[in-house]
């Protein structure tokens, strides 16, 4: 999305989309068996994706179908046409991490504790598809002659954004989650927080900081085998942080 006004980033744009629905069509094969005896009282086979209970998978054919649109649409240069797809592929992915959240004993506690955990589900992927998406981005300069380094600097900046905004998340839940700071900092918790803020958060921001420097230089290779590594920090903080919050409920 932050690239999509960029006539010079399209084709990267455009391999982010069909990146998306890879994943997406990836995750709709899988659902299905993965239904099974976990959830016998769930619907199964075509109910299983018109319904609205569980997972909601159905959403993620809608994200499939939007993506290809979306494509399509900036293939034929109807750039206007592929916002619009574009835009509504990412509304029917919201549906597909609430969908997400669901499966968590802990959302059935209450609609906050649902909210939450659907809000840190979001921040988590943006996290980790912002990082990669800037990575993914920086190959393209060794195909893309004249692509213009405005384009990295702004995947950067979103990256920067996003990463403020989970760390933002991360202190309000210390702060105003009953029993959070007790649990996270506490003998059971505090190395798999202290693993989450490193590979996470200081990780991530370090190497963004030094992206920075290098794009200014105009070394565009050497910024992309720094977002290669702030991937692998990222995958890392957001593992700790699926792994707190499938044990303790606590959106980390």
């Amino acid at each position: 999305v932050p690239l999509w006004s960029m006539r010079a980033a399209e084709r990267h744009v455009r391999f982010s989309i069909v990146l998306a629905f890879v994943f997406a069509a990836g995750c709709a094969a899988l659902y299905l068996p993965a239904l099974g005896e976990t959830h016998p009282d769930w619907p199964h086979g075509m109910a299983a994706f018109t319904s609205l209970e569980g997972g909601m998978p159905g959403f993620l054919i809608v994200t499939c179908v939007f993506a290809l649109l979306a494509n399509f649409m900036f293939g034929t240069f109807r750039r206007k046409a592929g916002r619009i797809c574009l835009s509504l592929a990412i509304l029917a992915g919201l549906g597909v991490v609430w969908g997400t959240t669901r499966f968590s004993p802990f959302a059935a506690d209450s609609i906050g504790a649902a909210s939450a955990l659907f809000i840190s589900g979001l921040l988590g992927g943006l996290v980790m598809a912002s990082i990669n998406d800037a990575m993914i981005l920086g190959h393209f300069y060794l195909m893309i002659k004249g692509l213009p380094l405005e384009a990295l600097k702004r995947s950067g900046r979103f990256v920067a954004v996003v990463l403020i905004l989970r760390i933002l998340w991360f202190g309000a839940v210390l702060l105003f989650w009953d029993g959070a700071s007790e649990v996270l900092l506490g003998p059971g918790g505090i190395v798999w927080t202290a693993w989450r803020i490193a590979f996470g958060f200081v990780g991530p921001l370090t190497l963004l900081w030094m992206v920075k420097d290098t794009v200014r230089l105009k070394h565009t290779q050497a910024a992309t085998g720094l977002l290669y590594v702030a991937v692998g920090f990222a995958i890392m903080g957001e593992l700790a942080a699926v792994y707190l919050e499938m044990s303790t409920g606590i959106p980390a």
